[in-house]
């Protein structure tokens, strides 16, 4: 089911929504210990910057997979490809043995309903500038969290002002982000990537959850909402 703009809307009355799941991040951060070498640089562009990314689902379900599109920008996984080779989030389906560790078991509740899904690690300098990543009509919902609120910035538009992931990156808009506080450490959110957003490290070993959802998880997080 995709949304529309209305009902995209009401699903996001702010740009973060907690939910009743939160990864414990001690432990969290002792199993990414035994990943580490899954890690691999987010795309190929700006790699003078410490951006680095493993899979949780992507296409196969396989960890070293090289390249690993889940480990890209979308939009520059698919430049030049046709329709029917492109990677979208809904065909990422197939859970990674990282999604079997215990730190994880908190998602439990949403499992059946991710796509496209990554842990993202920053160090210092780290950061993706301003973008959107959710067109509309959205067949995906997005979640997001951290293991380090205090040196992971992550900033919306003061006016929730939203644009295409094309008109943002031609570069002809104006936009005031503001950062988003009390932010909890290892919580998740439902995040609204429509609006104008980035984000940035100020310190080393930064993680980032970045998940994709079925709009099917919409009545699940509704529960979950705190």
């Amino acid at each position: 089911m995709s949304l529309g703009l209305e009902e995209y809307n009401k699903f996001h009355p702010t740009v973060l929504q907690p939910l009743d799941m939160k990864i414990d991040v001690n432990l969290f951060e002792e199993q990414m210990h035994e990943y580490r070498y899954a890690f691999r640089r987010w795309g190929t562009k700006h790699t003078e910057y410490p951006r680095y990314g493993a899979p949780l689902v992507n296409l196969n379900g396989e960890m070293f997979n090289n390249p690993e599109p889940i480990c890209y920008p979308l939009n520059q996984w698919n430049e030049g490809k046709k329709e029917e080779d492109k990677v979208r989030d809904p065909k990422c389906t197939s859970p990674t043995p990282m999604l079997s560790e215990s730190c994880f078991d908190p998602l439990e509740p949403i499992k059946p309903f991710m796509y496209r899904s990554a842990i993202l690690k920053w160090h210092t300098t780290g950061h993706f500038k301003p973008h959107t990543d959710t067109k509309i009509p959205s067949d995906i919902i997005r979640l997001w969290g951290t293991n380090d609120p205090d040196n992971m910035i992550f900033q919306f538009d003061k006016d929730r002002k939203t644009a295409s992931p094309r008109e943002v990156a031609e570069g002809n808009l104006s936009y005031d982000l503001v950062r988003e506080k009390d932010i909890e450490a290892g919580r998740l959110y439902i995040t609204d990537t429509h609006v104008i957003h980035d984000a940035s490290s100020i310190g080393d070993n930064v993680y980032q959850f970045f998940i994709s959802l079925s709009t099917d998880s919409m009545p699940t997080l509704k529960e979950l909402l705190l």
